[in-house]
């Protein structure tokens, strides 16, 4: 098994580095993106590169919620890892091709995509960047595997296929919400119901996390046009208040016990 470093800022990095250490990797994080806003995002995750005594085989980077912050990130894990060493970019807020262009070594980037609960997904897309190098598709394949998933080939896009999918659902629920079609309960169980959905988009995007959503959503406004990809005013102001979902308790919907 390998040594596998997980940086990103939510649920999604949270449930890789789950998966990879119950699979037998050894598993290095960093989420603490907001834990002192006196220091800049990437200046806090040089710090703790430094202090690390230990090279990773392979770095999956996950950082959603604000595209700045993702571009901090890949430029230091790129300059902190070893030249032939991937790194694994979540395409959800920037495409894999866009991701390498950051970096000193833009053949190690291999963008995929999937969302929480990515637990219960047999599946995770792959994107690789125009710039990708064969060996770093293979391990990055390899690694996907280890985890239990069948990495399935997909253009390199903002978002994937099934990424982009859901944060539209949850998207348009909040709108349907803010217009008052119906109730946050009553438009989830029209749509479990109605559509056979696991969960309702609103729960969905509970779980996912609200900022990640409006993240996700933002970057394909920027990619595809505002027209076709407009956050939802109340999903800003969701994030806005810091009610991002499960993980802190309240988001569409009120948790009594935090995740």
């Amino acid at each position: 098994m390998s040594t596998v470093l997980v940086v990103g800022d939510g649920p999604l990095a949270f449930e890789v580095a789950e998966l990879a250490q119950k699979a037998g990797h050894t598993v290095i994080t960093f989420f603490d993106f907001t834990a002192d806003l006196r220091i800049e995002p990437e200046a806090e995750l040089r710090l703790f590169l430094e202090g690390l005594e230990t090279s990773p085989d392979v770095a999956v980077e996950a950082v959603l919620a604000n595209r700045g912050d993702k571009w901090g990130a890949v430029g230091e894990l790129d300059a902190f890892l070893e030249p032939d060493r991937p790194l694994l970019t979540a395409a959800l807020n920037a495409s894999a091709t866009e991701v390498a262009s950051w970096v000193d070594y833009p053949g190690r980037v291999v963008g995929w995509a999937g969302l929480p609960p990515l637990e219960e997904a047999t599946v995770v897309e792959l994107m690789p960047a125009q710039q990708s190098d064969e060996a770093s598709v293979e391990t990055a394949r390899a690694f996907w595997h280890s985890l239990g998933k069948e990495p399935v080939s997909v253009a390199d896009t903002v978002g994937g296929v099934w990424p982009r999918i859901v944060v539209n659902l949850v998207n348009e629920a909040a709108f349907a919400l803010t217009d008052r079609i119906a109730s946050a309960e009553d438009i989830d169980l029209a749509m479990r119901l109605g559509t056979n959905y696991p969960r309702g988009p609103l729960a969905w995007g509970d779980l996912i996390g609200l900022d990640q959503v409006l993240g996700i959503v933002e970057a394909l406004g920027e990619a595809y046009g505002p027209d076709v990809y407009r956050p939802a005013p109340l999903l800003r102001h969701l994030v806005f208040a810091g009610w991002t979902g499960r993980r802190v308790g309240r988001g569409f919907f009120s948790y009594t016990e935090q995740t």
